[in-house]
């Protein structure tokens, strides 16, 4: 599987705490308050960006696409950048991503075929502004 060739464990979780990530989540009516449990309902979607203002992942659960909720991720990405100085996101976008970025004000800067083992793909190099 080409999944297995794209890092160590170790290094994903290096990537991961060095990236600054919020999650979409449903109000359950589960969610009391009153737990650690309870403090957040059934994840949607999650976006992550580093100090560079690069957004290395951005995903909703298919059952919620479509609704706003990577538009609403984005916009707390675009906040914290605005609050932190970061003038430039950029994004290494998939093919199903790239219209929802391009609507979005991000512009392709470049087109890639990378390759994982066996596997080759498509994606964009789109940044803003």
């Amino acid at each position: 599987m080409w999944a297995s060739r794209t890092g160590s464990a170790a290094g994903w979780n290096i990537r991961r705490m060095a990236a600054h990530t919020w999650v979409a989540a449903l109000a359950d009516d589960a969610c009391d308050g009153d737990s650690p449990d309870s403090a957040i309902g059934t994840p949607i979607g999650f976006i992550d960006v580093d100090d560079s203002g690069y957004i290395d992942m951005l995903f909703v659960a298919p059952a919620y696409g479509r609704l706003g909720v990577a538009t609403l991720l984005l916009a707390r990405v675009e906040q914290f950048t605005a609050d932190h100085g970061i003038v430039r996101l950029a994004v290494h976008a998939s093919i199903t991503a790239h219209p929802f970025f391009a609507r979005h004000g991000f512009r392709t800067v470049e087109t890639r075929h990378p390759t994982i083992g066996t596997v080759s793909f498509t994606n964009y190099l789109m940044t803003r502004p």
